[in-house]
């Protein structure tokens, strides 16, 4: 029994996230195959959207011994004729002006035996009722002459009354409802009514629906708010003389659920499951309700093979996370988060995610758009093929294998400039740059705090650019200003203990006689720019990956940066 009892919480957290990925890209794979080839096998034995309904049965009332005297016996009824009604009246919840189709009707034929006699009385009154609940249209019939068959129209004002789908049909004699003959069966007294529904009722569904689910995720914002903190906090150090300024940053609701706090982009993981999330709640919803009103049909709906669906964007949600635990994040790109997060790596362009967001929005709006045109006659989801559902789980194992494939990428989590004392009127002396997954510089600190030649780098290294901006507001850039640091100026301070022949976690650049500047006097504006937030600092690593830094958007102080000093010039110069 000994040769059970691993150690399992000596295991690394890195072989356990690995082994986690895999067993969760195997499910993915079987998911999108072996399941979908299920539900298409289960979905053959369903009926279709349109063929499933409520069937009501006639009652048989008995008659009186004066009425048998009086009404002729009715042994049975046959047939009905047309089985299918197309009513072009639109069905609707609010009142609409259906003046243009009052010339609209249906002509019904009942065939049966020994019909009574037409005459005025009321016990051979005949009607023909056809509808369930509320809603029936009510028609008066006229025999034919050999008393085998009955015959009634509908004008526009009864068929509006009819509900789309399987409607029972009633033939009454004196108010009794007739028998059926036992040898056909109830359903040949049935009729299927098929009507289109207005615009403005689809329109006020889709606003109720629309509402439910936004609802839903109040509900669980506001559930999940205090669980997790919805602010990020920072110290932001500043010049010699460090100071701390703590700042805000309110997550909206958009931002809560899609941005990735760690490299403040938008996280394609947490798009596509949310995508299919609201669509499946959205279309359950949507059709529950149109059901409800249209058919009056309460019930619930059968997913036909989107719960797969589910479970496949679940399991990328988790491996997405789970590779970039193991991996490291991508860069941040640009400073706020945007749109272009989703097709990006870090600013690179991923043609992975660009295929995953191009099938995953095909179809899902493939999806919304049938459920809207067939919302008041289906009676399930539509029926997902297995092929599509096989290749919605070969999307996502392309966008999570392009992931684990990919470096990490550049994270700012600090930026801090030092300088002199402001009185002496010296430039600054250097900035340091924290965060994570930098390139290596071409040089850096031995264990002496001496500055040497990186022998270890491999690649491209790191290339930093600075620029002026106009103005916080509008950030527009000076591009005159602009300089661009390559590796040979940058020294690497920290490398990372993970991997550090590839990647650090700071770096500084001497300020002062950078080959780079483009003039004498940006240096000695670079103070002034910094206080203002009117610097931009882009970080570029080997394989393109970028973040940029402009001082907006307080990232959180993971490390704590080393103490700033007065150069030893500028105390000998106040001397």
């Amino acid at each position: 029994m000994r040769l059970l009892n691993i150690p399992w919480k000596r295991v690394s957290k890195r072989y356990y996230y690995f082994l986690l990925s895999l067993s969760l890209a195997l499910l993915l794979l079987f998911t999108s195959v072996e399941l979908g080839k299920a539900e298409t096998i289960n979905s053959t034995g369903q009926p279709n959207n349109n063929n499933s309904g409520d069937t009501s049965t006639t009652t048989s009332t008995q008659q009186t011994s004066t009425q048998l005297a009086i009404i002729p016996e009715v042994a049975s009824i046959k047939s009905i004729s047309p089985k299918d009604f197309y009513v072009s009246i639109p069905q609707s919840i609010i009142p609409e002006d259906n003046s243009r189709y009052e010339n609209e009707r249906i002509n019904v034929v009942v065939t049966g035996e020994n019909f009574p006699k037409q005459d005025n009385s009321p016990q051979n009154k005949i009607e023909i009722k056809i509808g369930k609940f509320s809603n029936i249209a009510i028609a008066r019939a006229k025999v034919a002459e050999n008393g085998k068959a009955i015959f009634a129209s509908f004008n526009n004002e009864q068929l509006a009354k009819l509900n789309t789908g399987k409607n029972p049909v009633i033939v009454e004699i004196g108010g009794n409802a007739t028998d059926i003959d036992p040898q056909e069966a109830d359903e040949k007294l049935q009729v299927t009514v098929e009507r289109p529904v207005s615009v403005k009722t689809t329109l006020i569904v889709f606003i109720v629906t629309a509402i439910c689910v936004f609802m839903l995720l109040i509900i669980i914002y506001l559930l999940t708010r205090d669980a997790y903190s919805l602010t990020r906090k920072t110290k932001k150090p500043n010049l010699s003389t460090t100071f701390s300024e703590n700042k805000t940053k309110k997550l909206n609701l958009l931002e809560w659920f899609l941005v990735d706090v760690q490299t403040n982009t938008y996280s394609l993981g947490r798009a596509q499951f949310l995508w299919w999330l609201a669509i499946i709640v959205f279309g359950y919803l949507f059709l529950l309700i149109g059901r409800g009103l249209f058919r009056r049909t309460w019930e619930f709906i059968p997913l036909s093979g989107f719960g797969y669906t589910f479970l496949i964007s679940l399991a990328t949600l988790v491996t997405a996370q789970a590779t970039s635990e193991i991996r490291g994040s991508k860069g941040s790109g640009e400073v706020n988060p945007g749109w272009s997060d989703l097709v990006v790596h870090g600013g690179v362009v991923a043609l992975e995610r660009v295929q995953q967001i191009v099938w995953n929005l095909i179809i899902g709006i493939a999806f919304i758009v049938i459920i809207l045109a067939t919302y008041p006659t289906a009676s399930s989801f539509p029926t997902i093929p297995s092929e599509l559902l096989a290749l919605i789980g070969i999307s996502a194992t392309g966008y999570i294998g392009g992931k684990a494939i990919r470096k990490p990428g550049p994270n700012i989590n600090q930026v801090v400039l030092y300088a002199p004392p402001e009185e002496s009127n010296l430039p600054p002396d250097y900035i340091t740059i924290a965060g994570a997954n930098f390139s290596l510089g071409g040089k850096i600190l031995n264990s002496e705090g001496n500055e040497e030649v990186n022998t270890q780098i491999k690649d491209a290294g790191l290339i930093v650019q600075m620029v002026y901006l106009k103005d916080t507001k509008t950030k527009e850039e000076i591009s005159e200003t602009l300089v661009e640091i390559k590796k040979d100026d940058i020294v690497t301070i920290k490398p990372d203990p993970n991997a550090p022949m590839e990647f650090c976690r700071r770096f500084k650049i001497p300020l002062k006689g950078l080959k780079t500047l483009s003039d004498n006097n940006w240096l000695d504006k670079f103070l002034e720019h910094y206080k203002k937030k009117e610097v931009k600092i882009t970080i570029i690593n080997a394989d393109g990956q970028k973040a940029v830094w402009d001082g907006s958007i307080i990232t959180p102080e993971r490390e704590i940066p080393p103490p700033a000093t007065v150069p030893e010039q500028s105390k000998s110069d106040d001397a």
